[in-house]
Protein backbone atom coordinates (compact mmCIF):
# COMPACT_ATOMS: atom_id res chain seq x y z
CA UNK A 1 0.00 0.00 0.00
CA UNK A 2 1.26 3.26 -0.95
CA UNK A 3 1.67 6.69 0.66
CA UNK A 4 -1.26 8.44 0.86
CA UNK A 5 -0.91 11.98 1.17
CA UNK A 6 -3.66 14.46 2.44
CA UNK A 7 -3.43 18.37 2.31
CA UNK A 8 -6.10 20.45 3.76
CA UNK A 9 -7.92 21.48 7.04
CA UNK A 10 -7.48 20.92 10.10
CA UNK A 11 -10.28 22.21 12.79
CA UNK A 12 -11.63 21.25 16.35
CA UNK A 13 -15.37 20.59 16.54
CA UNK A 14 -17.60 22.19 18.53
CA UNK A 15 -21.41 20.00 18.12
CA UNK A 16 -24.74 19.96 19.36
CA UNK A 17 -28.30 18.25 18.85
CA UNK A 18 -31.26 20.52 18.28
CA UNK A 19 -34.98 19.48 18.05
CA UNK A 20 -35.24 22.25 15.20
CA UNK A 21 -33.10 24.75 13.80
CA UNK A 22 -33.68 28.19 14.72
CA UNK A 23 -35.21 30.66 12.81
CA UNK A 24 -33.24 34.20 12.16
CA UNK A 25 -33.46 35.81 15.26
CA UNK A 26 -34.48 33.09 17.60
CA UNK A 27 -32.51 31.33 19.95
CA UNK A 28 -33.45 27.61 20.87
CA UNK A 29 -31.71 24.92 23.39
CA UNK A 30 -29.41 22.41 22.14
CA UNK A 31 -27.95 19.16 23.92
CA UNK A 32 -24.74 19.59 25.81
CA UNK A 33 -21.77 20.36 23.46
CA UNK A 34 -19.22 17.93 22.35
CA UNK A 35 -16.14 18.98 21.16
CA UNK A 36 -13.88 17.04 18.98
CA UNK A 37 -11.75 17.12 16.35
CA UNK A 38 -12.09 17.41 12.27
CA UNK A 39 -11.74 19.63 9.56
CA UNK A 40 -12.36 17.88 6.42
CA UNK A 41 -8.34 17.19 5.63
CA UNK A 42 -7.58 15.75 9.16
CA UNK A 43 -10.96 13.53 8.72
CA UNK A 44 -9.81 12.00 5.65
CA UNK A 45 -6.36 11.36 7.06
CA UNK A 46 -7.47 9.60 9.69
CA UNK A 47 -10.00 7.80 8.19
CA UNK A 48 -7.49 6.45 5.93
CA UNK A 49 -5.28 5.44 9.31
CA UNK A 50 -7.80 3.77 10.71
CA UNK A 51 -8.14 1.81 7.51
CA UNK A 52 -4.23 0.88 7.58
CA UNK A 53 -3.13 3.60 5.05
CA UNK A 54 0.72 5.15 5.26
CA UNK A 55 -0.66 8.82 5.89
CA UNK A 56 1.05 11.90 5.38
CA UNK A 57 -1.09 15.00 6.98
CA UNK A 58 -0.34 18.22 5.54
CA UNK A 59 -2.07 21.50 7.17
CA UNK A 60 -1.84 24.49 9.67
CA UNK A 61 -3.15 24.72 13.31
CA UNK A 62 -2.80 27.50 15.97
CA UNK A 63 -0.54 28.02 18.62
CA UNK A 64 -3.20 27.04 20.95
CA UNK A 65 -4.81 24.11 23.22
CA UNK A 66 -7.10 23.47 19.95
CA UNK A 67 -4.16 23.12 17.93
CA UNK A 68 -2.24 20.70 20.52
CA UNK A 69 -5.33 18.60 20.90
CA UNK A 70 -5.92 18.61 17.07
CA UNK A 71 -1.85 17.18 16.85
CA UNK A 72 -1.66 15.00 19.31
CA UNK A 73 -4.80 13.35 17.61
CA UNK A 74 -3.39 12.73 14.30
CA UNK A 75 -0.65 11.27 16.30
CA UNK A 76 -2.81 9.01 17.81
CA UNK A 77 -3.54 7.01 14.85
CA UNK A 78 -0.06 7.21 13.73
CA UNK A 79 -0.01 9.91 11.33
CA UNK A 80 2.76 11.73 10.01
CA UNK A 81 2.72 15.07 10.68
CA UNK A 82 6.11 16.50 9.44
CA UNK A 83 4.34 19.08 7.46
CA UNK A 84 1.15 20.42 10.03
CA UNK A 85 2.80 23.66 11.45
CA UNK A 86 1.40 25.88 13.88
CA UNK A 87 1.00 29.62 13.61
CA UNK A 88 -0.32 32.53 15.69
CA UNK A 89 -3.80 32.13 15.05
CA UNK A 90 -7.00 30.54 16.04
CA UNK A 91 -6.95 26.77 15.55
CA UNK A 92 -9.51 26.45 12.60
CA UNK A 93 -13.15 25.31 14.37
CA UNK A 94 -16.43 23.93 12.94
CA UNK A 95 -19.81 24.84 14.62
CA UNK A 96 -21.86 21.49 13.84
CA UNK A 97 -25.98 21.58 14.65
CA UNK A 98 -27.19 18.48 14.56
CA UNK A 99 -31.31 17.68 13.86
CA UNK A 100 -32.55 14.51 13.47
CA UNK A 101 -29.30 12.60 11.82
CA UNK A 102 -28.73 15.52 9.30
CA UNK A 103 -26.36 18.55 9.84
CA UNK A 104 -25.63 22.13 9.31
CA UNK A 105 -21.80 23.10 9.47
CA UNK A 106 -20.64 26.83 9.94
CA UNK A 107 -16.48 26.40 9.52
CA UNK A 108 -14.55 29.77 10.83
CA UNK A 109 -11.23 28.55 9.10
CA UNK A 110 -8.28 30.92 11.41
CA UNK A 111 -5.04 28.88 10.68
CA UNK A 112 -6.43 27.00 8.05
CA UNK A 113 -6.04 30.10 6.19
CA UNK A 114 -2.16 31.14 6.98
CA UNK A 115 -0.39 28.59 4.54
CA UNK A 116 3.31 29.84 4.28
CA UNK A 117 5.06 30.16 0.58
CA UNK A 118 8.14 27.74 1.91
CA UNK A 119 6.45 24.45 1.87
CA UNK A 120 8.15 21.91 -0.27
CA UNK A 121 5.63 20.43 -2.29
CA UNK A 122 7.55 18.66 -4.28
CA UNK A 123 9.36 17.04 -1.91
CA UNK A 124 6.03 16.12 -0.20
CA UNK A 125 4.37 15.01 -2.89
CA UNK A 126 6.99 13.15 -4.90
CA UNK A 127 6.66 10.32 -2.68
CA UNK A 128 3.07 9.66 -2.79
CA UNK A 129 0.82 7.02 -4.29
CA UNK A 130 -1.95 9.51 -4.07
CA UNK A 131 -3.10 13.30 -3.24
CA UNK A 132 -6.40 14.03 -1.00
CA UNK A 133 -7.25 17.55 -1.31
CA UNK A 134 -10.28 19.34 -0.08
CA UNK A 135 -11.71 23.32 -0.07
CA UNK A 136 -11.43 24.30 3.23
CA UNK A 137 -7.66 25.80 2.74
CA UNK A 138 -6.94 28.57 0.36
CA UNK A 139 -7.52 27.68 -3.17
CA UNK A 140 -4.01 29.13 -4.37
CA UNK A 141 -2.38 26.25 -2.53
CA UNK A 142 -4.86 23.65 -3.60
CA UNK A 143 -4.11 24.71 -7.07
CA UNK A 144 -0.29 24.51 -6.51
CA UNK A 145 -0.80 21.27 -4.91
CA UNK A 146 -2.34 20.05 -7.69
CA UNK A 147 -0.08 20.64 -10.62
CA UNK A 148 3.14 19.82 -8.61
CA UNK A 149 0.80 16.14 -8.78
CA UNK A 150 0.53 16.16 -12.44
CA UNK A 151 3.84 16.99 -12.75
CA UNK A 152 5.47 13.60 -10.58
CA UNK A 153 2.03 11.76 -12.60
CA UNK A 154 0.35 11.77 -8.85
CA UNK A 155 -3.36 10.73 -8.87
CA UNK A 156 -5.34 13.27 -6.81
CA UNK A 157 -8.79 13.00 -5.08
CA UNK A 158 -10.62 16.43 -4.92
CA UNK A 159 -13.63 17.11 -2.50
CA UNK A 160 -15.13 19.91 -3.86
CA UNK A 161 -16.78 21.28 -0.55
CA UNK A 162 -17.33 23.67 0.13
CA UNK A 163 -18.19 24.24 -3.53
CA UNK A 164 -16.71 27.14 -5.49
CA UNK A 165 -15.97 28.18 -8.78
CA UNK A 166 -13.71 26.16 -9.55
CA UNK A 167 -11.79 27.14 -13.16
CA UNK A 168 -12.39 24.05 -15.45
CA UNK A 169 -9.32 23.73 -16.58
CA UNK A 170 -8.63 22.84 -13.05
CA UNK A 171 -11.11 20.47 -12.35
CA UNK A 172 -9.66 18.25 -15.47
CA UNK A 173 -6.50 18.33 -14.10
CA UNK A 174 -8.07 15.83 -10.97
CA UNK A 175 -7.94 12.34 -11.35
CA UNK A 176 -11.15 11.65 -9.27
CA UNK A 177 -13.41 14.53 -8.46
CA UNK A 178 -15.84 13.57 -5.32
CA UNK A 179 -19.00 16.04 -4.99
CA UNK A 180 -21.84 15.24 -3.35
CA UNK A 181 -25.40 16.09 -5.31
CA UNK A 182 -25.38 19.34 -4.27
CA UNK A 183 -22.37 20.32 -5.18
CA UNK A 184 -22.22 18.18 -8.25
CA UNK A 185 -25.33 20.49 -9.24
CA UNK A 186 -23.09 23.59 -9.12
CA UNK A 187 -20.02 22.14 -11.26
CA UNK A 188 -19.15 22.91 -14.67
CA UNK A 189 -21.28 20.74 -17.18
CA UNK A 190 -18.75 18.66 -19.53
CA UNK A 191 -15.82 18.34 -16.60
CA UNK A 192 -15.27 14.18 -17.67
CA UNK A 193 -12.22 15.51 -19.73
CA UNK A 194 -8.22 16.00 -19.26
CA UNK A 195 -6.48 13.94 -16.90
CA UNK A 196 -10.15 12.72 -14.94
CA UNK A 197 -10.74 9.02 -14.78
CA UNK A 198 -13.70 9.48 -12.97
CA UNK A 199 -16.16 11.35 -11.23
CA UNK A 200 -17.74 9.90 -7.95
CA UNK A 201 -20.85 11.46 -7.14
CA UNK A 202 -21.43 10.57 -3.45
CA UNK A 203 -25.70 10.56 -3.41
CA UNK A 204 -26.43 9.96 0.58
CA UNK A 205 -29.54 7.06 0.93
CA UNK A 206 -29.24 6.76 -2.94
CA UNK A 207 -25.28 5.37 -3.17
CA UNK A 208 -22.74 6.51 -5.46
CA UNK A 209 -22.94 7.64 -8.88
CA UNK A 210 -19.62 6.42 -10.97
CA UNK A 211 -19.12 8.36 -14.25
CA UNK A 212 -16.42 7.18 -15.53
CA UNK A 213 -15.16 6.40 -19.86
CA UNK A 214 -17.42 3.21 -19.72
CA UNK A 215 -20.56 5.44 -18.63
CA UNK A 216 -22.46 5.84 -15.92
CA UNK A 217 -22.89 3.02 -12.59
CA UNK A 218 -24.86 2.90 -9.64
CA UNK A 219 -23.66 1.55 -6.39
CA UNK A 220 -26.36 1.16 -3.98
CA UNK A 221 -26.25 2.55 -0.82
CA UNK A 222 -25.58 0.48 2.41
CA UNK A 223 -28.59 -0.27 4.60
CA UNK A 224 -27.60 1.46 8.25
CA UNK A 225 -29.14 3.09 10.93
CA UNK A 226 -27.86 6.59 10.58
CA UNK A 227 -27.18 8.65 13.61
CA UNK A 228 -24.75 11.27 12.32
CA UNK A 229 -24.40 11.68 9.20
CA UNK A 230 -20.93 13.83 10.10
CA UNK A 231 -17.89 13.37 8.56
CA UNK A 232 -19.78 10.13 6.10
CA UNK A 233 -18.25 12.19 2.63
CA UNK A 234 -14.54 12.31 4.46
CA UNK A 235 -14.65 8.70 5.43
CA UNK A 236 -15.44 7.71 1.74
CA UNK A 237 -12.60 9.87 0.21
CA UNK A 238 -10.06 8.51 2.87
CA UNK A 239 -11.58 4.88 2.29
CA UNK A 240 -11.11 5.22 -1.60
CA UNK A 241 -7.27 6.66 -1.39
CA UNK A 242 -6.63 3.45 0.88
CA UNK A 243 -8.35 1.22 -1.83
CA UNK A 244 -6.88 2.58 -5.02
CA UNK A 245 -3.07 2.30 -3.53
CA UNK A 246 -4.13 -1.24 -2.45
CA UNK A 247 -4.93 -2.18 -5.89
CA UNK A 248 -8.40 -2.44 -6.24
CA UNK A 249 -10.41 -1.51 -9.08
CA UNK A 250 -12.12 1.69 -9.34
CA UNK A 251 -15.70 -0.01 -8.98
CA UNK A 252 -14.48 -1.91 -5.88
CA UNK A 253 -12.83 1.10 -4.34
CA UNK A 254 -15.96 2.76 -4.39
CA UNK A 255 -17.92 0.01 -2.89
CA UNK A 256 -14.95 -0.34 0.00
CA UNK A 257 -15.48 3.66 0.44
CA UNK A 258 -19.17 3.08 0.32
CA UNK A 259 -19.47 0.74 3.10
CA UNK A 260 -16.48 2.72 5.13
CA UNK A 261 -18.81 5.95 4.73
CA UNK A 262 -22.40 3.81 5.74
CA UNK A 263 -20.91 2.41 8.67
CA UNK A 264 -19.23 5.94 9.71
CA UNK A 265 -22.80 6.93 10.09
CA UNK A 266 -23.70 4.44 13.00
CA UNK A 267 -22.12 6.39 15.52
CA UNK A 268 -21.72 10.42 16.82
CA UNK A 269 -19.22 11.79 16.05
CA UNK A 270 -17.08 12.14 13.11
CA UNK A 271 -14.20 10.69 13.56
CA UNK A 272 -15.32 8.29 16.51
CA UNK A 273 -17.54 6.75 13.97
CA UNK A 274 -14.80 5.89 11.19
CA UNK A 275 -14.30 2.27 11.04
CA UNK A 276 -11.47 0.49 11.12
CA UNK A 277 -10.28 -2.17 8.02
CA UNK A 278 -11.55 -5.23 10.06
CA UNK A 279 -15.17 -3.91 10.18
CA UNK A 280 -15.16 -3.47 6.57
CA UNK A 281 -13.67 -6.48 5.09
CA UNK A 282 -16.14 -8.44 8.00
CA UNK A 283 -19.56 -6.11 6.45
CA UNK A 284 -18.35 -6.75 2.87
CA UNK A 285 -18.22 -10.66 3.31
CA UNK A 286 -21.57 -10.09 4.48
Amino acid sequence: MGKIVVIGSINMDIATELAGMPELGETVKGQDAVISPGGKGANQAVAAAKLGGDVVMVGMIGNDAFGADALANLNSFCIDVTHVRGVDLTTGLAMILREHGDNRIIVAPGANNAWPDDLMFDEIIAGASIVLLQNEIPFSVIEKAVDVAVQHGIPTVFDPAPVDRFPVAFLRKITYLTPNETEFKQLPDDILQGNTEALLVTRGKDGVRVCDADGDTDILAVDVEVKDSTGAGDTFNGAFAVAITAGKSLHDAVRFANQAAAQSTTKIGAQVGMPFLEDIEANLEK
